[in-house]
C-alpha cells in the first residue's frame, strides 16, 4: 500500500505543483483551452486503458504463480493495447478533420497524444497484480520531476499550451521506458507468442469494464466540453482548476483502496472469508480518508487558492468547496463498486449501473449547466455519483448477503 501510495502520489503531486505555474503563465483562458484539449485526449487514454488496469491486474494476481499463463496474459494485454493505440490515433485524425474548430488546437492535441502512447505501453497493471510496486517508486518520481522541469523550461507565456502538453507527455515517456526496462531486467514475465484469439479474449475480458469507464468518462469529460460550449473557456478554466484539485484529493483514498484490490481479488478466489475481512478494513480506511479530505478542503480551500493561484482563480474557491462534497460520495461508489463488485468479477453489474446513471446525468446536466454555469455542472455530477453509490452499495450487499435459509439455520 505504501509503495502504491508513493507512486500514485507522485502522479498527482507534480501536476498539483504545475497548476499554479500554468494558471499564472498561461492565464485563465489559455489554461481553459489546455483543459478542454486534455478532456478530449482523456477519451483516447480511456480507449487505450480499456479497463485493463482492473481486469488485467486481477488476472495477473490470480495467475502470478503460473509462468506460462502469466506470460499469455502479459503478451495478449500488451498486443491489445497496441491495437487500441492505433485505433485512438485514427480517431484523433478523424476528429481533427470533421469537428469544427478542433483543428485550431491540433498542436496541443498532438503533444498530448505522445502521452497517450506512453501511457498505453506502461504495464502498471502487471506490477500491481504481482504486488511489485516498489520497483516503480523511483522511476515514477524521476519521470514526474522530468515532466515538471520540462514544463517550466518550455512554457514562457500565453500561447505555449502545446509546449505544456508536450512537457507533461515527456514525463510519461520516461516512466514507460523505465517500466519496460524493469520488466526485462528483472525478468518479471516472459513474452509469448500471441495469437489473434488471445487478443480478442483480452479485449472481451476488458470490454464490460471499458464500457463502464466510457460511460463515467463520458459524463465527466463531457462536462468541460458542455461548459465551454455554453460559457466559454474562462468558465472552463475556473471549473477545471477546482476539478483538478478535487481529483488529486480523491486519488488519495483511491490509492489506499487500490492497494487492497489485488489481494481482495485473490482471496475471493481462494478464501472468501478472508476477502470479506480485508474488504471491511479497506472500507474503514477509504471512508475515513475521504471524510478527512472533505473537512480539510472546507477549512483551507479559500486560503490555499488565494495564496497558491492568485486572484484570477478566486471563483474556484466556492467551486472547490462544492466539489469536495463528491469525495465521501465517490468513496462509497469506489468501495462497493471497484473493491466489491469488480473484485468479485461482477463486471456486468458495474456496466448496468454506469449506463443507468449516465442516462440520468444527460437529462439534467444540460439545463443545470446552461442556467447555473459551473455550479450547475458540479451539482449534476454530485447527483449522478450519489445515484451510482447507492446502486453499488445495494448490489454488493445483496451479492455477499447469505441466503435467507442460511441465515435462519445460523
Amino acid at each position: 500500500m505504501l509503495y502504491l501510495l508513493l507512486i500514485q502520489g507522485g502522479n498527482y503531486l507534480f501536476p498539483l505543483l504545475l497548476l499554479p505555474f500554468l494558471g499564472r503563465v498561461l492565464g485563465v483562458t489559455e489554461f481553459g483551452v489546455l483543459a478542454y484539449c486534455q478532456a478530449i485526449v482523456q477519451y483516447l487514454i480511456l480507449l487505450t486503458d480499456y479497463g485493463h488496469n482492473l481486469t488485467a491486474t486481477r488476472l495477473v494476481s490470480v495467475r502470478r504463480n503460473e509462468p506460462e499463463a502469466l506470460a499469455g496474459v502479459f503478451s495478449a494485454t500488451m498486443a491489445a493495447k497496441l491495437a487500441l493505440t492505433l485505433a485512438s490515433f485514427v480517431l484523433l485524425l478523424v476528429g481533427l478533420l470533421v469537428v469544427p474548430g478542433l483543428s485550431a488546437h491540433w498542436p496541443i492535441l498532438a503533444a498530448a497524444f505522445v502521452g497517450v502512447i506512453a501511457n498505453a505501453v506502461t504495464p502498471l497493471w502487471l506490477f500491481q497484480g504481482l504486488e511489485r510496486m516498489k520497483s516503480l517508486v523511483l522511476p515514477t518520481f524521476v519521470s514526474k520531476a522530468a515532466s515538471l522541469v520540462c514544463v517550466v523550461l518550455l512554457v514562457k507565456g500565453e500561447g505555449d499550451a502545446a509546449l505544456a502538453a508536450l512537457g507533461i507527455s515527456l514525463g510519461n515517456v520516461v516512466l514507460a521506458v523505465a517500466a519496460l526496462w524493469i520488466v526485462y531486467r528483472q525478468r518479471l514475465v516472459a513474452w509469448a507468442f500471441t495469437p489473434l484469439r488471445s487478443i480478442r479474449e483480452s479485449l472481451g475480458e476488458g470490454f464490460p469494464v471499458f464500457l463502464s469507464l466510457v460511460l463515467v468518462s463520458f459524463y465527466v469529460n463531457f462536462n468541460s466540453i458542455l461548459l465551454n460550449h455554453f460559457h466559454g473557456p474562462t468558465a472552463v478554466g475556473q471549473f477545471a482548476m477546482a476539478d483538478k484539485v478535487r481529483v488529486a484529493a480523491q486519488a488519495v483514498f483511491m490509492m489506499v483502496g487500490q492497494a487492497f484490490y489485488p489481494r481482495i481479488s485473490q482471496y475471493n478466489a481462494t478464501n472468501p472469508a478472508a476477502a470479506q475481512e480485508l474488504m471491511r478494513t479497506a472500507m474503514m480506511a477509504v471512508f475515513g480518508c475521504s471524510v478527512s479530505l472533505f473537512v480539510f478542503i472546507q477549512l483551507f480551500a479559500g486560503w490555499g487558492i488565494e495564496m497558491w493561484l492568485g486572484e484570477q482563480f478566486y471563483a474556484s474557491i466556492f467551486l472547490l468547496k462544492l466539489e469536495a462534497v463528491l469525495l465521501p460520495v465517490i468513496s462509497v461508489a469506489f468501495v462497493f463498486g471497484n473493491l466489491g463488485l469488480l473484485a468479485l468479477g461482477r463486471t456486468r453489474a458495474l456496466k448496468n449501473v454506469y449506463a443507468g446513471v449516465t442516462v440520468l446525468h444527460l437529462i439534467y446536466v444540460v439545463p443545470l449547466t446552461l442556467y447555473l454555469g459551473a455550479e450547475g455542472t458540479i451539482v449534476s455530477v454530485i447527483l449522478t455519483e450519489l445515484f451510482g453509490a447507492v446502486a453499488f452499495a445495494w448490489l454488493y450487499l445483496r451479492e455477499v448477503r447469505p441466503p435467507a435459509h442460511a441465515r435462519a439455520q445460523g
